[in-house]
């Protein structure tokens, strides 16, 4: 079907156009598209999760732990040394395989985006910490306890900072005070914000001058990237902007209300974003999905959330991550834009964004990840990389084939390494690894080597298998029925700020100085 629209819109491009611009062709279009995806494979309750090798009660009622999409592998399973398969992921001689469009600006959104959701539980892997749903905990944290800490409790605000007239995020410590044996955070407030053993993980090794202007956001790694600082920064501008739009229109309502009303506004936002502007990038169709108002509610896949392991791991695009960052004249390294929230400081949010959106990320796939993601990174005693913590999780998970995930996702299994890669020294790393018999082939390794067709970004198997978590998950969310999604809910100048944005551009331009000299976009410029 992907095949067809994608030749279908290459050769006729002004109907993919016509049938934007009309509200109802595009609303039936969305719809089709939707369920195609949402109805690959059974919808939820899933019978297993992470709980237990067979179903129990824990297992399809506690989302603590961990859903899983097919059952354990319960024979022997031939599987070659990690390590050697691990090495399939590695970059060859640091050269960096470009992706075909996918701006910078899109990997830390995608990072951003679902580090918010996918949480594995440091002290037990079977475990998350998620709230399961798009929330914009990013911003507002995974609890209410959080929440308050972090809210200005006036006006609806959250608390804020200006950094050289601009506003920025508070900071988790006392700047002067601080050094890096001897954290002293801004507040009390702020001391309780996050566990202290996540915190001591995440910030290991960063230097005192960069940890001491961390900032205190919703979640405890929100310091880790340059990319989450920059939306983080947006969202909260944004957040705050709204809610002196809602309190100029409703002077009587309190600070809770104001709140509350753009915390709504706000995660709708993302929603739409995430169903607009980021899902429509996986392709080059150039088609805007929007769904009829109350079409899922119809569907037998509109079931409570619940993140699965397979979504968590084959999320891990780490290949994306350039081997550098260039912003003007400077280039920066992968050390030099991790943990360094005074970089996005420093240079400015609009050109950190263009930046951002002129450069491309790496090509989704194996044969791309940086160094870093195979270097030893202790947690306890654990001292594996990144990239075999990742892979030993689908192990012990003792996750089904590539092929069994192909044919539970209603697509044909393949025959042979020919028909998943085109790449011969691919295809004979495979064959040696798995000898020769692709019904061997592990599915996590199988969905980041599979080719991707003409202008998309991704493998057939991950393509379907984002779309039916992302369609599924986003239009679940509560303030998506049709019963919620209201002007009691939003206000009416909600709804107007609800339909006037569709892509993330739109809300960055709002809240960045010289918004017309910057570029914002997940497509880098042509």
């Amino acid at each position: 079907m992907r095949e067809l629209l994608f030749r279908f819109a290459n050769r006729f491009p002004w109907i993919v156009r016509l049938a934007t611009r009309i509200t109802w062709l595009r609303r039936f279009i969305s719809d089709i598209y939707i369920n195609y995806q949402s109805y690959a494979t059974n919808p939820r309750p899933r019978p297993f999760s992470m709980a237990a090798p067979y179903t129990t009660w824990q297992s399809l009622t506690d989302r603590s732990f961990t859903g899983r999409h097919l059952p354990e592998e319960q024979g022997k399973q031939n599987l070659p040394d990690i390590e050697k398969v691990v090495t399939l992921w590695r970059r060859r001689d640091k050269q960096e395989v470009p992706s075909l469009h996918s701006s910078l600006l899109f990997s830390f959104f995608a990072q951003w985006f679902t580090d918010s959701f996918l949480r594995t539980d440091l002290l037990d892997r079977r475990k998350n910490t998620s709230n399961h749903e798009i929330d914009l905990c990013q911003i507002y944290g995974l609890n209410e306890e959080i929440t308050n800490r972090l809210r200005l409790k006036q006006d609806g605000k959250l608390k804020y900072q200006y950094i050289d007239g601009e506003v920025f995020p508070p900071y988790l410590f006392n700047v002067e005070q601080t050094t890096a044996t001897n954290w002293v955070f801004a507040s009390e407030e702020f001391e309780q914000l996050h566990p202290r053993y996540a915190l001591e993980f995440i910030f290991q090794n960063v230097p005192e001058e960069r940890l001491k202007r961390m900032f205190a956001v919703g979640l405890e790694h929100g310091n880790s990237a340059i990319g989450y600082t920059i939306l983080n920064t947006i969202m909260l501008r944004e957040h705050n902007r709204i809610c002196d739009i809602l309190k100029e229109a409703h002077p009587e309502w309190d600070d809770e209300r104001l709140f509350q009303t753009t915390r709504n506004i706000m995660i709708v936002l993302l929603i739409k974003i995430v169903l607009q502007d980021y899902i429509g990038h996986f392709s080059s169709l150039n088609f805007t999905i929007e769904p009829t108002p109350g079409m899922a509610e119809k569907q037998r896949w509109y079931r409570t959330n619940w993140i699965s392991l397979e979504f968590n791991l084959l999320y891990r695009w780490h290949s994306m991550v350039p081997e550098k960052f260039v912003v003007g004249d400077e280039s920066f390294s992968l050390d030099e834009f991790r943990n360094n929230t005074p970089l996005v400081v420093q240079h400015g949010l609009g050109p950190m964004i263009t930046a951002a959106t002129r450069q491309r990320a790496g090509r989704i796939g194996l044969y791309n990840t940086p160094d870093f993601f195979f270097e030893p990174l202790p947690i306890g005693n654990d001292n594996r990389s990144i990239m075999t913590r990742t892979v030993a999780m689908g192990r012990q998970a003792k996750l089904r084939s590539y092929n069994d995930y192909r044919e539970a996702f209603s697509m044909p299994r393949l025959n042979s390494f020919e028909e998943l890669t085109s790449n011969p020294e691919l295809q004979h790393e495979l064959k040696t690894l798995y000898n020769n018999q692709i019904d061997d082939l592990e599915w996590h390794v199988g969905i980041f080597a599979e080719d991707h067709d003409e202008g998309f970004i991704l493998g057939r198997l991950m393509t379907r298998m984002v779309g039916y978590d992302a369609f599924t998950h986003a239009l679940t969310n509560p303030l998506m029925s049709v019963y919620v999604h209201n002007e009691q809910t939003f206000s009416q100048q909600g709804l107007k700020i609800i339909s006037e944005t569709n892509t993330l551009a739109d809300i960055i331009k709002r809240n960045v100085q010289d918004s017309d000299n910057v570029l914002a976009s997940f497509e880098t410029p042509t």
